[in-house]
């Protein structure tokens, strides 16, 4: 898409998964990037996958460092702007999942879990707007369609979802009059990422493909999702191609949604 050649994206979560497929493929198009994850040596790593893909060394930078906290927000937009001058997409896919019940959550795992995957959304699009408004820009978000579908084991992911989702609408209502667009993916499970091990489990190879079978028996598609189902959807709706899709809350789960 020549759409991105001419584009700022900063992406978050960009070091692993659905982040860094997104990264690659949107090199691959010719966007100047701005990778962001919590590890450095990973995002390196990412940027070297950009530069292999033609992506030169003026089009692509990195912070790391906690989204969860307020310094590093800022000097994520500040690092930005004072290198490429402008935003144009922000997408915003950083997060991990949480496993427990409610008698199971301390609250200092609740605590943090809202704090990255909930709080740090919104305000690092409070920091991001000033010049996505410029730019008329958007916004795209990494939901889940457990947003919508009750997983008493994994309750508080389910709220930040929700929220998540709620974020979208909102935000989409407010910004449509200065051109802006905001918009939600919700996956279901998507093999082939780390966000088991990230969230704590000790998921063996053995661990993951059950998972992702029985992912794919509850999908009505009959498997489970890929990163590069995600990737192509967030490269619509962020191009001029949805132009006119606004506060959508985008399933990609191969019909697990419908329930049964």
């Amino acid at each position: 898409m020549a759409y991105f050649r001419e584009k700022v994206v900063l992406i978050t979560g960009a070091s692993s998964g659905i982040g860094e497929a997104i990264a690659i493929k949107l090199a691959e198009h010719g966007a100047t990037l701005f990778l962001v994850a919590l590890e450095e040596d990973k995002l390196q790593i990412v940027q070297q996958k950009c530069k292999e893909k033609g992506l030169v060394e003026e089009k692509i930078g990195y912070c790391s460092g906690d989204l969860s906290q307020s310094p590093f927000r800022e000097d994520i937009v500040r690092n930005l702007i004072q290198k490429f001058g402008r935003l144009d997409i922000l997408a915003d896919i950083a997060g991990y999942a949480m496993f427990s019940n409610v008698n199971e959550t301390k609250e200092e795992d609740y605590d943090r879990f809202v704090s990255v995957n909930q709080k740090a959304k919104f305000f690092l699009a409070q920091l991001c707007l000033p010049y996505i408004k410029e730019t008329k820009g958007n916004i795209v978000y990494l939901s889940s369609n457990s947003s919508t579908i009750p997983q008493p084991r994994i309750i508080v992911y389910c709220m930040v979802k929700a929220a998540i989702d709620m974020l979208t609408k909102c935000l989409a209502k407010e910004l449509g009059a200065y051109g802006v667009r905001v918009n939600a993916i919700n996956p279901g499970f998507i093999d082939g990422t780390n966000i088991l091990r990230n969230s704590g489990l000790k998921a063996t190879d053995e661990h993951q493909k059950k998972i992702s079978d029985n992912a794919a028996k509850q999908a009505h598609l009959n498997r489970a999702g890929k990163p590069a189902d995600v990737v192509s959807l967030l490269l619509f709706l962020a191009s001029d191609e949805a132009s006119y899709i606004t506060g959508s809350i985008n399933y990609i789960d191969g019909g697990k949604h419908l329930y049964p």
